[in-house]
């Protein structure tokens, strides 16, 4: 559905999913998550791991770790979160 396509706002090089990212590197990002989220078709999305660690959300923090430790997100990271 998605056509291998991270849906973020993010651009290379930061974002490592445009133009594609194969499907064993992409990640399923809920749109909503929490109690207010589902696993319905249209609550999911494909970002790349770079992109869903950034995403805004408290839940990715351990995700946000593991990426800094690999060197794969900046340093300056707190300015590059985003939302929707």
């Amino acid at each position: 559905r998605d056509n291998g396509q991270c849906h973020s706002p993010l651009q290379p090089p930061l974002c490592i999913g445009k133009p594609m990212i194969p499907l064993n590197e992409c990640h399923i990002d809920h749109i909503k998550s929490g109690k207010l989220g589902t696993n319905e078709r249209d609550n999911l999305r494909v970002l790349c791991p770079v992109c869903h660690a950034l995403r805004a959300d408290h839940r990715h923090q351990g995700l946000t770790a593991k990426l800094l430790r690999k060197g794969l997100i900046p340093s300056n990271w707190r300015e590059l979160v985003w939302e929707d």
